[in-house]
Protein backbone atom coordinates (compact mmCIF):
# COMPACT_ATOMS: atom_id res chain seq x y z
CA UNK A 1 0.00 0.00 0.00
CA UNK A 2 1.59 3.41 -0.95
CA UNK A 3 2.17 5.44 2.10
CA UNK A 4 0.11 8.50 2.22
CA UNK A 5 1.70 12.07 1.57
CA UNK A 6 1.39 13.92 5.14
CA UNK A 7 -1.65 16.30 5.36
CA UNK A 8 -0.65 19.96 4.15
CA UNK A 9 -1.74 22.94 6.25
CA UNK A 10 -4.11 24.00 4.24
CA UNK A 11 -5.90 20.31 4.39
CA UNK A 12 -5.64 20.57 7.91
CA UNK A 13 -6.90 23.92 8.69
CA UNK A 14 -9.92 22.82 6.17
CA UNK A 15 -10.44 19.81 8.58
CA UNK A 16 -10.41 21.74 11.65
CA UNK A 17 -13.24 24.30 10.35
CA UNK A 18 -15.14 21.39 9.53
CA UNK A 19 -14.86 20.02 13.21
CA UNK A 20 -15.85 23.64 14.99
CA UNK A 21 -18.43 24.54 12.44
CA UNK A 22 -20.57 21.60 11.16
CA UNK A 23 -22.82 20.88 14.22
CA UNK A 24 -22.80 24.82 13.82
CA UNK A 25 -23.93 25.33 10.88
CA UNK A 26 -26.59 22.04 11.26
CA UNK A 27 -27.81 23.31 14.41
CA UNK A 28 -28.56 27.04 12.58
CA UNK A 29 -30.10 25.62 9.89
CA UNK A 30 -32.76 23.54 12.04
CA UNK A 31 -33.03 27.17 13.77
CA UNK A 32 -34.41 28.45 10.34
CA UNK A 33 -36.65 25.37 9.76
CA UNK A 34 -34.50 23.13 8.48
CA UNK A 35 -35.52 19.34 9.92
CA UNK A 36 -31.87 17.82 11.23
CA UNK A 37 -31.43 15.73 7.88
CA UNK A 38 -31.76 18.01 5.69
CA UNK A 39 -29.86 20.58 7.99
CA UNK A 40 -27.00 18.39 7.81
CA UNK A 41 -27.15 17.44 4.26
CA UNK A 42 -27.14 21.00 3.32
CA UNK A 43 -24.32 21.95 5.52
CA UNK A 44 -22.54 18.87 3.87
CA UNK A 45 -22.64 20.57 0.67
CA UNK A 46 -21.45 24.09 1.82
CA UNK A 47 -18.82 21.85 3.63
CA UNK A 48 -18.14 20.42 0.10
CA UNK A 49 -18.07 23.82 -1.92
CA UNK A 50 -15.83 24.86 0.55
CA UNK A 51 -13.17 22.47 0.08
CA UNK A 52 -13.44 23.29 -4.04
CA UNK A 53 -13.05 26.69 -2.96
CA UNK A 54 -10.51 26.00 -0.12
CA UNK A 55 -7.52 27.92 -1.44
CA UNK A 56 -9.58 31.51 -2.08
CA UNK A 57 -11.98 31.07 1.34
CA UNK A 58 -9.30 30.12 3.68
CA UNK A 59 -7.38 33.90 2.82
CA UNK A 60 -11.81 35.12 3.88
CA UNK A 61 -10.74 36.64 7.61
CA UNK A 62 -13.95 34.54 8.71
CA UNK A 63 -14.07 31.43 6.42
CA UNK A 64 -17.11 29.79 8.61
CA UNK A 65 -18.82 32.72 7.82
CA UNK A 66 -18.59 32.06 3.99
CA UNK A 67 -19.67 28.46 4.95
CA UNK A 68 -22.93 29.39 6.69
CA UNK A 69 -23.93 31.60 4.40
CA UNK A 70 -23.63 28.90 1.67
CA UNK A 71 -25.44 27.04 4.08
CA UNK A 72 -28.38 29.55 4.37
CA UNK A 73 -28.34 30.09 0.83
CA UNK A 74 -29.07 25.95 -0.05
CA UNK A 75 -31.43 26.44 2.40
CA UNK A 76 -33.42 29.51 0.95
CA UNK A 77 -33.07 27.48 -2.54
CA UNK A 78 -34.37 24.35 -0.79
CA UNK A 79 -37.60 25.80 0.09
CA UNK A 80 -38.25 27.79 -2.60
CA UNK A 81 -38.07 24.66 -4.37
CA UNK A 82 -40.19 22.91 -1.82
CA UNK A 83 -42.61 25.68 -2.02
CA UNK A 84 -42.88 25.90 -5.81
CA UNK A 85 -43.28 22.01 -5.73
CA UNK A 86 -46.00 22.55 -2.67
CA UNK A 87 -47.89 25.12 -5.15
CA UNK A 88 -47.95 22.82 -8.16
CA UNK A 89 -49.18 19.79 -6.44
CA UNK A 90 -51.70 22.11 -4.80
CA UNK A 91 -53.12 23.03 -7.88
CA UNK A 92 -52.98 20.18 -9.53
CA UNK A 93 -56.41 17.80 -9.38
CA UNK A 94 -55.59 14.44 -11.38
CA UNK A 95 -58.76 13.24 -11.13
CA UNK A 96 -59.14 13.41 -14.77
CA UNK A 97 -57.19 10.09 -14.71
CA UNK A 98 -60.07 8.12 -13.75
CA UNK A 99 -63.28 7.79 -13.20
CA UNK A 100 -64.50 10.60 -10.85
CA UNK A 101 -66.08 8.78 -7.51
CA UNK A 102 -69.10 10.67 -6.43
CA UNK A 103 -68.97 9.41 -2.85
CA UNK A 104 -65.76 10.08 -1.86
CA UNK A 105 -65.12 13.79 -0.82
CA UNK A 106 -62.10 15.56 -2.19
CA UNK A 107 -59.82 14.95 0.14
CA UNK A 108 -60.49 10.75 0.20
CA UNK A 109 -60.55 11.13 -3.67
CA UNK A 110 -56.89 12.71 -3.21
CA UNK A 111 -55.93 10.19 -1.14
CA UNK A 112 -56.77 7.12 -2.99
CA UNK A 113 -55.89 8.59 -5.80
CA UNK A 114 -51.90 8.97 -4.30
CA UNK A 115 -52.73 4.91 -3.02
CA UNK A 116 -53.62 4.08 -6.31
CA UNK A 117 -50.60 5.60 -8.11
CA UNK A 118 -48.27 4.02 -5.59
CA UNK A 119 -49.35 0.21 -6.84
CA UNK A 120 -48.66 1.38 -10.23
CA UNK A 121 -45.38 -0.35 -11.61
CA UNK A 122 -42.54 2.44 -11.21
CA UNK A 123 -42.06 3.52 -15.27
CA UNK A 124 -46.06 3.79 -15.23
CA UNK A 125 -46.37 5.66 -12.39
CA UNK A 126 -43.73 8.16 -13.75
CA UNK A 127 -45.28 8.53 -16.98
CA UNK A 128 -48.62 9.88 -15.46
CA UNK A 129 -47.17 11.75 -13.19
CA UNK A 130 -44.75 13.61 -15.97
CA UNK A 131 -47.37 13.21 -18.86
CA UNK A 132 -50.85 14.97 -16.73
CA UNK A 133 -49.47 16.00 -13.15
CA UNK A 134 -46.19 18.03 -14.86
CA UNK A 135 -48.68 18.18 -18.26
CA UNK A 136 -45.32 17.08 -21.08
CA UNK A 137 -46.21 15.84 -24.19
CA UNK A 138 -45.35 12.75 -25.05
CA UNK A 139 -41.60 13.82 -26.74
CA UNK A 140 -41.01 15.38 -23.67
CA UNK A 141 -41.56 12.29 -21.24
CA UNK A 142 -40.00 9.99 -23.51
CA UNK A 143 -36.93 12.20 -23.79
CA UNK A 144 -37.24 12.49 -19.24
CA UNK A 145 -37.30 8.64 -19.44
CA UNK A 146 -35.30 7.75 -21.84
CA UNK A 147 -37.64 5.83 -24.01
CA UNK A 148 -38.97 5.21 -27.34
CA UNK A 149 -42.40 7.60 -27.18
CA UNK A 150 -44.41 4.04 -28.59
CA UNK A 151 -43.36 2.79 -25.01
CA UNK A 152 -44.50 5.86 -22.99
CA UNK A 153 -48.15 5.45 -24.89
CA UNK A 154 -48.17 2.09 -23.91
CA UNK A 155 -47.12 2.68 -20.57
CA UNK A 156 -49.69 5.50 -20.12
CA UNK A 157 -52.55 3.10 -21.20
CA UNK A 158 -51.43 0.68 -18.94
CA UNK A 159 -51.88 3.16 -15.92
CA UNK A 160 -54.62 4.22 -17.02
CA UNK A 161 -56.56 0.99 -17.40
CA UNK A 162 -54.76 -0.23 -13.75
CA UNK A 163 -55.57 3.01 -12.33
CA UNK A 164 -59.44 2.90 -13.27
CA UNK A 165 -59.72 -1.06 -12.24
CA UNK A 166 -58.13 0.02 -8.91
CA UNK A 167 -60.64 3.07 -8.32
CA UNK A 168 -63.40 0.69 -8.52
CA UNK A 169 -64.57 -0.77 -5.80
CA UNK A 170 -63.69 -4.79 -6.66
CA UNK A 171 -60.17 -3.59 -4.90
CA UNK A 172 -57.68 -5.81 -7.30
CA UNK A 173 -55.53 -4.63 -9.20
CA UNK A 174 -52.07 -4.73 -10.64
CA UNK A 175 -49.13 -6.12 -7.74
CA UNK A 176 -45.58 -3.54 -7.16
CA UNK A 177 -45.12 -5.15 -10.58
CA UNK A 178 -47.65 -4.76 -12.68
CA UNK A 179 -49.06 -8.49 -12.28
CA UNK A 180 -52.73 -8.33 -12.39
CA UNK A 181 -54.14 -10.70 -8.96
CA UNK A 182 -57.27 -10.76 -10.93
CA UNK A 183 -58.02 -12.83 -13.57
CA UNK A 184 -59.53 -10.78 -16.20
CA UNK A 185 -55.93 -10.42 -17.70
Amino acid sequence: MPEQPPPSAADASFDELFEKGFTRIVRSLALVGADRATAEDLTQEAFCLTYQRWSEVCRYDNPIAWVAKTALNKWRQHRRTADRRHGLLAQVDPLHLVKENKDLDEVDKRLAIQRSLERLPQRQREAIVLHYILDQSLSDVALTLELAEGTVKAYLHDARHSLAHLMTDDGEGPNREGDWSGSER
